[in-house]
């Protein structure tokens, strides 16, 4: 199958409809002119020694991947400046989401699915993340709290990037998986670096001093946590005066071990984003009543970064 100057439309509903056809990893093939022959926006027509094509960059073929649920194979150079693009339909039923039976505490924990999952190895989450951390403004010896901290991904992360300020602050995470944190305890054991494996329900029991920066990724959504009165008692008794809170919703879900933009609900096939939006504008409206200067971003992870107006508090 070749495809030389056939509009996208045109080609997405012939791979659609030759997907359908493939059991789970059956793999569809088609020749596209090469992305190197040119630079050009996607769709401009370009000739080539006579041969009419549709210029599209590589990035089109990885994105319409995507979302037809397929992995993209390694593409083969052909000698008539085109290459061979294979889709391998990703197997929708593998997923780590599957995970009903799991007892509660160990869903994330080491020997899940969810443990081979590593989020700093996606670019989008690895620079949204980073990002987060610059917008709220890094300082020596501050104090950080995640709520849900799983084995710590984010607390090595900020070491690996703000080294000078690491050593004299101070670290503690919250999770309810006993083996994850047994992780987290080892590979981060120095003094500065507190762990308690408790649910964050009972965060007030803890007795936790007020902190620079909260975090908290992928947990406040969790069915089985109230997420609201958690961020309220954030607001009233953990964060100082002048902290920042770091919040992430997932906007992807993992199938067959390939990232899937969109978050999805239950008895929806495809991503629908009704009651992420719906969350991050709660959220979002009660940071800001309480004088935080609020901003979003972020693709697989929606990021909300919550920071004191400190020209607000001074009627400014």
């Amino acid at each position: 199958m070749i495809f030389y100057d056939e509009p996208l439309f045109h080609i997405f509903r012939i791979l659609s409809e030759r997907i359908k056809e493939l059991k789970a990893n059956g793999v569809i093939e088609f020749e596209v002119v090469d992305p190197d022959s040119s630079n050009e926006f996607s769709g401009t027509m370009i000739c080539i020694e006579g041969v009419r094509y549709a210029y599209r960059s590589f990035k089109v073929w990885t994105d319409l991947a995507e979302i037809l649920h397929c992995k993209i194979m390694t593409p083969k150079t052909l000698d008539n400046n085109r290459i061979l693009i294979r889709y391998k339909l990703i197997d929708t039923k593998r997923s780590w989401h599957n995970h009903s039976d799991a007892d509660i505490t160990e869903r994330y924990g080491c020997g899940s699915e969810f443990s081979k999952i590593f989020k700093f190895e996606e670019p989008n989450f690895l620079n949204d993340y980073l990002r987060c951390l610059k917008e709220v403004g890094i300082k020596d010896g501050v104090k950080v709290l995640d709520l849900g901290i799983n084995r710590a991904d984010e607390f090595k992360v900020f070491n690996e990037f703000f080294k000078d300020h690491a050593a004299n602050s101070t670290f503690t995470g919250i999770d309810h998986c006993r083996s994850a944190l047994r992780v987290a305890s080892y590979e981060l054991s120095s003094d500065n670096y507190i762990f308690y494996n408790e649910d964050i329900s009972n965060i007030s029991s803890l007795k936790i001093p007020q902190q620079d920066i909260v975090i908290s990724i992928g947990t406040l959504q969790s069915p089985e946590l109230d997420g609201k009165a958690v961020l309220r008692y954030i607001v009233q008794n953990l964060i100082k005066e002048n902290g920042s809170i770091i919040l992430g919703f997932p906007n992807s879900r993992y199938i067959d071990r390939e990232v899937i933009y969109g978050a999805k609900t239950k008895n929806y096939t495809e991503s629908n984003l009704n009651l992420l939006i719906k969350d991050i504008s709660f959220y979002k409206k009660y940071l800001q009543q309480h004088k935080f200067k609020v901003i979003t971003f972020g693709k697989y992870y929606i990021f909300l970064v919550a920071k004191r107006d400190r020209k607000k508090d001074k009627g400014e």
